[in-house]
């Protein structure tokens, strides 16, 4: 009987070792009495539309945010990166992992050849949790493999038409004269990480975040607001008494209820909460920043990002 005991937890210990400290996304803290909410109207202002609306209405053509619901019907993701399953099948993965914070203030983009590249089964085991290093997977220019990018079929517009019609449309855009960078390309990115990450203030070009597993609190302010005054944009950012970039979950807790942080949300911005299965998308210039809510995997696209770039 004693035998047999140890070796039932030995072979609990072996499993639960091979996932981390926690058995699966859902068992990871989440602080979501401190920062989940309903999306009311009067403070998440962006539609909330459904897919066939999101195509019907070409709105990534917008110059507007929106939230887009049960993107992942039909995706084989939903079973395949659950914890356990995308440690058994795709250990190997390479991805880049740093600091939430510093990706925020570098950039996500910028901080490619920044970035430590491990793999999906020793960032989970080994740095998740790991409360000292603080390390995040967001690496944009590192596109996932076959496997994992036929996870995500059917990729949301307007990045399945450039898998469907890539070569024709570059053949256009050459022959039009336009740029690459304006083109939705068939690159997706993997971000994984655990409860209060995400990156701080940035703006990039339009792009898509679409959350598998978790919830993320997005806090976005309007580039047409923004226009040229970069001085605003640093007070509605940072303490301009302090010069420390705060992250993303102290930001809220200490800065967003401070000066006219809020009403400039509230009026030129959005105060969202995405949950799985939801895709939120963030036209070109808008500043944004980003926490999880427990342990978040997403899948990110942005207009003319290519592999590597």
């Amino acid at each position: 009987r004693s035998v047999l005991g140890a070796s039932e937890t030995d072979t609990t210990t072996s499993t639960s070792s091979l996932l981390g400290p926690y058995a699966t996304w859902e068992d990871a803290p989440a602080s979501t009495e401190e920062f989940d909410h309903d999306n009311d109207k009067s403070v998440c202002r962006l539609p909330i539309i459904s897919v066939e609306e999101w195509e019907a209405g070409r709105y990534w053509e917008r110059d507007e945010p929106v939230l887009v619901q049960n993107v992942t019907d039909g995706w084989a993701a939903m079973e395949h990166w659950t914890k356990e399953e995308l440690l058994r099948r795709y250990p190997d993965v390479r991805v880049g992992m740093g600091s939430s914070k510093d990706l925020g203030q570098t950039g996500p983009d910028d901080a490619g050849n920044k970035l430590t590249k491990t793999s999906i089964q020793d960032f989970v085991m080994n740095h998740m949790h790991d409360p000292i290093s603080e390390k995040y997977v967001f690496d944009r220019k590192l596109n996932m493999p076959d496997g994992l990018l036929d996870d995500c079929q059917p990729y949301p517009m307007p990045t399945r038409m450039f898998a469907e019609y890539g070569e024709a449309l570059k053949g256009f855009a050459a022959t039009s004269g336009a740029r690459g960078n304006t083109m939705w390309k068939d690159h997706l990115a993997l971000t994984i990480g655990r409860d209060l990450q995400g990156l701080t203030f940035h703006r990039h070009n339009a792009a898509w975040n679409l959350v598998v597993f978790g919830s993320k609190r997005w806090i976005l302010y309007d580039v047409d607001r923004i226009g040229g005054h970069k001085t605003r944009l640093k007070r509605m950012t940072r303490d301009v008494n302090n010069p420390i970039q705060l992250t993303s979950a102290n930001w809220i807790r200490k800065l967003y209820h401070m000066d006219e942080r809020m009403y400039e949300i509230r009026n030129y911005g959005h105060d969202c909460v995405q949950r799985a299965g939801e895709m939120l998308y963030v036209p070109s210039g808008w500043a944004h920043m980003v926490v999880n809510i427990g342990d978040t995997v997403a899948v990110v696209s942005e207009r003319g990002l290519d592999a590597m770039e």
